[in-house]
């Protein structure tokens, strides 16, 4: 369970999530993505905004938008052995959303 993050990225930054295991690494991850759901607060990415006072049924729109623009890779998980770590990372927006290969490998880099 997790009680009173505050986090905030700037565009561009890279942030890594380090701790024990057990510390809520995953989780504050999942939170973010909307797989877990948080039970208090807000998730603002860009001009996305989720508002846990509102039913997550009312913001599908807003939670697919958000998933669009947000994205992590936990390693050693559903990663494709045969191919490299750009390789995987870039399958997402060139596969799903039809982007051209080198627009998603200059974004990744």
């Amino acid at each position: 369970m997790l009680h009173g993050i505050d986090l905030e990225v700037k565009p561009g930054e890279v942030v890594a999530i380090i701790g024990p295991s057990g510390s809520g690494k995953t989780t504050l991850l999942r939170c973010i993505n909307l797989l877990e759901q948080p039970e208090a607060g807000t998730i603002k990415v860009g001009d996305i905004i989720i508002d846990t006072t509102r039913p997550f049924s009312q913001q599908k729109g807003l939670i697919r938008q958000l998933r669009q623009h947000v994205g992590f890779v936990f390693q050693s998980f559903n990663l494709f052995p045969h191919r490299t770590v750009l390789e995987n990372i870039i399958e997402g927006p060139v596969i799903v959303k039809g982007e051209p290969k080198a627009e998603a490998t200059a974004l990744a880099r």
